[in-house]
């Protein structure tokens, strides 16, 4: 095995030699790299070089299409400002994968679809199978790493999980490592540490030291090339984006210091220092309980999908000043404006009321449009916004409360001339989807500014006869100032709308600018 495992090593170094020093050359330079440049599936490598002697460290993500986590939080790691060495990240490996939310690699051979099984193995491969595991394989073995660290979520938790017959049971929330590399103190500390925000015993990570498992990416650094590499698991079960990556971070912040790449907690950094931020738009997308998880998705890809902005999901638990202050603007979507403002309680609010008064934007689509209402106690207050509501008897049915006004439907939209500025090339009146939203009218809340009217409704939706006449040619789309920062609420769902999706990025900038 040992003789096998020599050659291997000499034949793949061999093969890479007369490549290496330019390639080396190029890193050095922190020139834009791509993984399979030119091909439908390439992907960014981000190159963060110190300048100061220590170890090459690389971290992967994405490797499997429906992993988001380990894509998002490699993204926001990329970030971070190390003081030795190099880190390498390719944030999203398997990028087609991603786009699709699909495990495998979109229209592979059945042998070479799943892209965490196709590496060199001693004994089992000589070399990966598939166009994007040699490329990405080619690309490990000139750089060298000292360490690997590819960042994967399984779908249920690996404590608990009980698998039925004939199936694998799940590697959820566990670090995976080989312990003949003698790592045991750093892992034991990244353990500790991430377990240290999991309260739920049910969901506590688990140390799986047989090792990642043959022909991964993780195991050929290990086997083949004699490297340090570990599988960090969180689990998608039960969980919001927000918890994964945070539980991600929180394990390299810790594996990073005990290899002296930094030197303090970095768990909480998602962004570019203000020094070398792009002109890039940096959106906090909040994704906790009170949010609609279709919601979210669906403006986390809108959003994503703009080369000028760059969104986060985050939860009540980074609603601090210290981790807002990171982003340019934060997007409450549809689901219970109550709930909503529940989960932030009172600190949490009063943390996004300065950040809003100190610059930042806010945007409320439906249950974020009540919740930064001047109107209900729970309410942000930071738009001046009074909301038709109450409770009524209605004959033959009972007492209903007025918000309630049926399914999901379309009704007419007006943009006003300062509504046209803003979202350009949106016809003037247009059909759009409404569920619930808030039906508005000026509150006069001392100290809040009027807003400005973007866009009436010019139709409504009744389901009892006191809201008739209650909705049109009231404001869908108001926008109002919060000391230096701007609030825009929409009551209805362009979002989801066909043809009105670009007014949410629209508005973005809008309360950027």
């Amino acid at each position: 095995m040992v003789k096998i495992r020599i050659r291997l090593i000499a034949s793949v170094i061999l093969a890479s030699v007369i490549a290496h020093d330019a390639f080396c050359e190029e890193i050095q330079q922190g020139k834009r790299l791509l993984l399979g440049s030119g091909k439908p599936w390439e992907t960014p490598i981000y190159v963060n070089d110190s300048g100061h002697e220590g170890p090459t460290v690389m971290v992967l993500g994405g490797i499997h299409g429906n992993e988001p986590a380990g894509a998002a939080s490699a993204d926001q790691i990329r970030h971070w400002p190390i003081i030795s060495g190099k880190l390498v990240v390719i944030p999203r490996v398997n990028r087609a994968a991603l786009r699709e939310k699909i495990r495998y690699v979109p229209e592979a051979a059945s042998d070479e679809r799943d892209l965490n099984r196709n590496f060199p193995s001693p004994s089992i491969a000589d070399n990966p199978r598939g166009e994007i595991a040699k490329e990405l394989w080619d690309f490990v073995v000139k750089q060298d790493p000292d360490w690997l660290f590819d960042l994967h979520e399984g779908y249920q938790f690996n404590i608990s999980h009980q698998p039925s017959e004939g199936k694998a049971k799940s590697v959820g929330s566990t670090i995976i490592f080989d312990q003949e590399q003698k790592i045991d103190r750093m892992v034991e500390r990244m353990f500790a540490s991430v377990n240290g925000l999991v309260t739920d015993p049910k969901r506590k990570f688990l140390l799986l030291k047989r090792g990642p498992i043959k022909t991964s990416l993780a195991a050929a650094a290990i086997d083949v090339l004699g490297k340090k590499a570990m599988i960090l698991e969180t689990t998608h079960q039960y969980q919001r984006l927000p918890v994964r990556t945070r539980q991600h971070r929180e394990m390299m912040s810790v594996a990073l210091r005990e290899i002296g790449m930094i030197d303090q907690d970095l768990s909480d950094v998602v962004t570019p220092e203000d020094s070398i931020r792009s002109e890039q738009i940096h959106v906090a997308l909040f994704d906790d309980t009170g949010g609609s998880s279709r919601g979210v998705n669906t403006l986390s890809n809108l959003l994503s999908s703009r080369t000028d902005m760059v969104v986060c999901h985050i939860d009540a638990k980074d609603v601090s000043r210290h981790f807002l202050d990171q982003f340019d603007v934060i997007v409450f979507g549809g689901g219970s404006g109550s709930s909503q403002a529940r989960t932030l309680g009172e600190d949490g609010k009063e943390v996004v009321r300065s950040f809003i008064q100190d610059g930042g934007g806010y945007i409320g689509i439906c249950g974020g449009a009540y919740l930064c209402s001047a109107f209900y106690p729970w309410s942000l207050k930071v738009v001046d916004t009074h909301v038709f509501t109450g409770v009524r008897e209605i004959k033959g049915v009972g007492r209903k409360a007025m918000y309630l006004r049926g399914p999901t439907t379309e009704v007419k939209m007006e943009l006003t001339d300062h509504g046209q500025r803003i979202f350009g090339n949106v016809s003037q009146e247009s059909l759009v989807k409404f569920h619930n939203g808030p039906i508005v009218s000026p509150m006069q809340l001392d100290g809040l500014p009027a807003y400005t009217v973007l866009a009436h409704f010019r139709s409504e939706q009744v389901l009892y006869p006191p809201q008739e006449g209650t909705m049109i040619d009231t404001p869908a789309i108001v926008m109002g100032e919060f000391g230096a920062g701007s609030v825009i609420a929409i009551s209805p769902h362009p979002e989801s709308t066909e043809g009105l999706e670009e007014m949410i990025s629209q508005a973005v900038r809008a309360v950027k600018d």
